[in-house]
């Protein structure tokens, strides 16, 4: 292996590390592709595909059935397709909010979403909805920061991490702890208004 290619390699796995932090801004319904270099032992590439902030709009630009038919014909090119939501998926237009995020996650599991993690506005239909949505999600909601003050622990499993060959990559999900007040800080309390969540802010 070259310098060159092995700087490529790195930056690329280093990159699809990246990409899961729901702290990425504006990509809308674009997709974007990043070739994480050429697998250990195949001569085959990873290829991430990720969309952030989509806020509900299911036809704009390519939407998710160009996205469903772009990552079919990416594992044409290689079985190591990975598609990631870096969080603010479900709220945005009245699709969403006519059945509180559930037509969206339908449309998420039909486009075959590999990762998914939970943006501020994930938690815009209250924390009874949102935990019911994320059970529905097919691939599931990761958040390493999102804790569960009474127990201490992540309410989502920290991270997902997914076997390409020889190659191993850990997609750890971040939540911004705007989500407080970018949401309704109402949901994350009791009805004392004690906190009850924690996104590890003062970490």
């Amino acid at each position: 292996m070259t310098g060159r290619t092995g700087k490529r390699r790195f930056l690329g796995l280093l990159w699809s590390l990246i990409l899961t932090c729901s702290l990425i801004t504006g990509m809308s319904m674009s997709a974007w592709a990043q070739e994480a270099g050429t697998v250990k032992g195949a001569d085959q590439d990873i290829v991430v595909l990720y969309t952030n902030d989509v806020h509900c709009a299911i036809d704009e630009n390519i939407g998710y059935g160009g996205l469903a038919l772009y990552k079919k014909q990416m594992m044409n090119q290689t079985p190591y397709v990975t598609l990631v939501d870096a969080g603010d998926a479900i709220q945005g237009a009245p699709v969403g909010t006519l059945s509180e995020g559930g037509y969206i996650i339908d449309i998420m599991n039909q486009t075959g979403y590999d990762v998914a993690v939970p943006g501020n506005h994930e938690f815009d239909y209250g924390m009874p909805r949102f935990l019911e949505l994320a059970g529905k999600l097919n691939c599931g909601y990761y958040s390493c920061n999102f804790i569960s003050t009474a127990s201490g622990q992540s309410v989502f499993a920290p991270y997902k991490m997914i076997s390409y060959g020889d190659t191993q990559v850990a997609y750890v999900g971040v939540s911004t702890p705007e989500s407080f007040t970018k949401s309704t800080p109402a949901y994350f309390q009791d009805a004392n208004g004690n906190y009850i969540y924690s996104f590890c802010e003062d970490a």
